[in-house]
């Protein structure tokens, strides 16, 4: 008998227990501020709206402080709230605690005093900050603009290497009555720090070259951006696995100096890739690499590159030499090619050789001379010859973007080349080739992009059937004229079997729409003019539509145009192509 009436007892109290918490729920609304604050209270009362204990005396007079708190630091410290309960209903499971907020006259700002001493009195940037960071007087105070104003003369002192940067006063006056505040700032930067010696460890370069990657002298002012462009020079060069630059504040010696250590790790010397793939242009085809990232302590770089498909066959080796100057932008190159071509009307077996010196600026802009040696022997239509050239050349690129080269919000690039060859030089034949090339990427509004591309190509020349079919012009194919098969438009000859041509305009205009996450739907139209000569009515157009999937390797388009504005024999033309867009 006792143990049924303990039971009992239990049960009785656990259903007033429950009984309790039930009536303690409630749901939370804030009236009479503006959303922003609203939610800034919300986060901060977050476990307790979760749980719905707002009816308890000591919920509410946390509420109470946390609005209290939270108008404050946005320059309200006179608020008057008050609390209303309203009993659940068939509308409502809970009660509904309405909580009314006048936050009351405003604190404003009524004076500004802020004083720089030490040596970033004359450093532009703390100029700029003092000038623009800071709110103007009368402005509704607000405790985070104080605080942001102080770290970012915190944050600015260790990018720009004030290592001694202090306060000698700091302080955020507020009078409620007057409804006034004052700011007093009285900073000192102290000396400015300089950069020491650079050391590095774990590298297999030699040390000379590594030196002469550093964008900075012993000696001058510190700062960060400094370090962050070394570490990118060093991770650009692709001999490293992982670059760190640290600097050494331990050792810092009585002239201010900071000594840098850079630790670097050797990227595999060797990586072999492998692929299969298919392409509209050249159907299926294998490729294979072999890189050799650094053969010795110069930084001299291997590379074979071999791609097989139907059509083209194609085997080319590079060797790259840094040059000590500066590694990192100037170099030399050889390079060797042994190509086979079997396509519409062409066929070709060519060998060049090729000696470049280059200059990658880190502003965008490539520039490169070469000197070529070819050995071609070729078909093209009813020509059969052979063609042994060496001539010197002049390229010119440029590319910049907003972000990403693979997809980028807005971007452009550009490229010229000029080959000049001469008999004076024992060249074959006579000839001047420019060609240009420029993309313009624009996005007008968000998910709304314009891709524009113009191309241009001239062979000066009176001895076109000498020219062999890789330097001649042809449209048609993803990257040319959609709409048409690959390198399938160009002047005929009396047979009708393609001849390629002297003079060559492109032009296409893209229309991008984003639809899904990474897809868009893009719509275009192509035209061109391929031509021997300027009295040909060589005028080709095409249009269509397509889908961009913007994936983790690049961007991949489908694409299905058709021939416009003439009558010939292409039919519909289907594209699937990978790569950058620039």
């Amino acid at each position: 008998m006792p143990k049924i009436y303990i039971y009992f007892l239990s049960a009785i109290l656990m259903c007033s227990f429950s009984i309790d918490i039930q009536a303690a729920q409630a749901n939370l609304q804030i009236l009479g501020v503006s959303a922003d604050v609203k939610i800034n209270i919300q986060k901060r009362l977050s476990t307790v709206i979760k749980n719905k204990m707002l009816i308890d005396t000591h919920v509410r007079s946390h509420i109470n402080q946390t609005i209290k708190e939270t108008l404050r630091a946005l320059g309200y410290y006179e608020p008057n709230i008050s609390f209303k309960l309203l009993p659940s209903s068939t509308l409502r499971k809970y009660p509904l605690l309405t909580v009314n907020v006048i936050p009351g006259m405003p604190i404003k700002i009524a004076e500004e005093i802020v004083i720089l001493r030490g040596m970033a009195r004359n450093d532009n940037d703390y100029r700029n900050l003092f000038r623009t960071g800071k709110p103007p007087i009368g402005s509704i105070l607000r405790h985070d603009d104080y605080e942001n104003f102080k770290n970012s003369l915190n944050h600015l002192a260790l990018r720009k290497g004030y290592f001694d940067a202090h306060y000698d006063k700091n302080q955020l006056r507020v009078s409620v009555p007057q409804h006034k505040a004052f700011w007093y700032i009285d900073y000192n930067s102290g000396p400015r720090y300089h950069f020491g010696k650079i050391t590095f460890t774990g590298s297999q370069i030699r040390e000379d070259f590594l030196q002469n990657l550093v964008p900075f002298k012993i000696g001058d002012s510190y700062a960060a951006h400094n370090l962050e462009e070394l570490a990118r020079r060093l991770s650009a060069t692709g001999w490293f696995n992982s670059v760190a630059v640290i600097p050494e504040m331990g050792k810092i010696n009585i002239k201010r100096m900071v000594p840098l250590h850079g630790f670097l790790t050797p990227r595999t010397k060797n990586t072999i890739e492998v692929g299969l793939g298919s392409a509209t242009d050249v159907g299926p085809h294998i490729q294979a690499r072999w890189n050799k990232r650094w053969l010795n302590n110069k930084g001299h770089n291997f590379r074979i590159i071999s791609d097989i498909s139907i059509p083209e066959k194609n085997l080319k080796w590079t060797y790259k030499i840094p040059i000590l100057k500066n590694p990192l932008e100037q170099y030399y190159l050889l390079q060797g090619t042994i190509k086979h071509i079997h396509l519409n009307d062409t066929r070709s077996d060519a060998s060049a050789i090729t000696v470049s010196q280059c200059w990658d600026y880190s502003s965008g802009w490539q520039w490169a001379i070469h000197l070529h040696g070819i050995y071609d022997h070729f078909t093209q239509g009813n020509e059969i010859n052979t063609a042994m050239l060496i001539y010197p050349s002049l390229t010119v690129d440029h590319t910049r973007s907003s972000d990403t080269l693979m997809m980028p919000v807005w971007g452009d690039s550009q490229h010229y080349s000029l080959d000049w060859s001469h008999s004076f030089w024992r060249s074959y034949t006579n000839f001047l080739i420019f060609k240009a090339h420029n993309v313009w990427i624009r996005t007008v509004k968000e998910d709304h992009r314009l891709i524009a591309r113009i191309g241009l190509g001239w062979i000066m020349t009176k001895q076109f059937e000498n020219i062999p079919p890789d330097l001649r012009f042809f449209a048609g194919g993803e990257n040319s004229l959609r709409g048409y098969k690959y390198k399938g438009i160009a002047p005929q000859d009396a047979t009708g079997k393609l001849t390629g041509a002297s003079k060559l305009a492109t032009s296409s205009m893209e229309y991008q729409y984003h639809i899904y996450g990474n897809w868009w739907i893009a719509i275009f139209i192509d035209l061109g003019a391929i031509m021997l000569n300027t009295h040909q009515d060589a005028i080709h157009s095409g249009a269509g539509c397509g889908i961009r999937w913007h994936s983790p390797i690049g961007p991949i388009k489908f694409d299905i145009a058709r021939p416009i504005l003439q009558h010939n024999t292409h039919n519909m033309q289907l594209y699937i192509g990978l790569g950058p867009e620039l």
